[in-house]
């Protein structure tokens, strides 16, 4: 369910691209504003609006994005079991978007690169395009792996997803 809140923002902003390159009869090309600008845009449109909903459904009351609400699921404090801090639940948010963040940024630096005609990328870009490939098979390997069953971003977090109870 969260990953169709996701995908109709993308719809959105789709939708939107489409009607200015409608209006405009061009497509904004966003490396105008250099690599950092792009990055920051794309941040700004896409993963921002995702970490937002990401971050205020769970330090809502229900503590719990809407697809953790239909499994029954919520985020707390794995010390305490109670409610997690809001600094808990901003951590969690950055850590758990930290690979998507990484991997625009080896591509709008492959898209600078490539637009200006050049072929050959810096062995560092690779690394970093590796990295950003392999983290979310890392974060899953450790969710498989780990006793409980915790993802990084719980893990440095200091939170963890427990089942609500149904009423007696």
């Amino acid at each position: 369910m969260d990953y169709l809140v996701i995908l109709g923002w993308m719809l959105v902003l789709a939708v939107i691209t489409t009607l200015l390159w409608l209006v405009t009869g061009e497509f904004y090309n966003w490396l105008q504003l250099g690599v950092a600008g792009a990055q920051l845009l794309g941040f700004l449109v896409l993963v921002l609006p995702v970490g937002i909903y990401l971050f205020l459904s769970e330090a809502s009351p229900a503590a719990a994005t809407l697809g953790k609400r239909r499994m029954r699921l919520h985020v707390v404090n794995r010390r305490t079991g109670g409610r997690a801090s809001t600094a808990q639940i901003l951590l969690r948010t950055v850590i758990k978007l930290l690979p998507w963040e990484i991997a625009h940024f080896s591509v709008w630096n492959f898209v600078a690169i490539a637009s200006t005609g050049s072929t050959e990328f810096p062995s560092w870009l690779y690394a970093v395009a590796i990295f950003a490939d392999l983290l979310p098979v890392l974060y899953l390997l450790l969710v498989a792996f780990e006793a409980e069953g915790r993802a990084p971003h719980d893990l440095i977090a200091g939170t963890t997803v427990v089942r609500l109870q149904p009423a007696p």
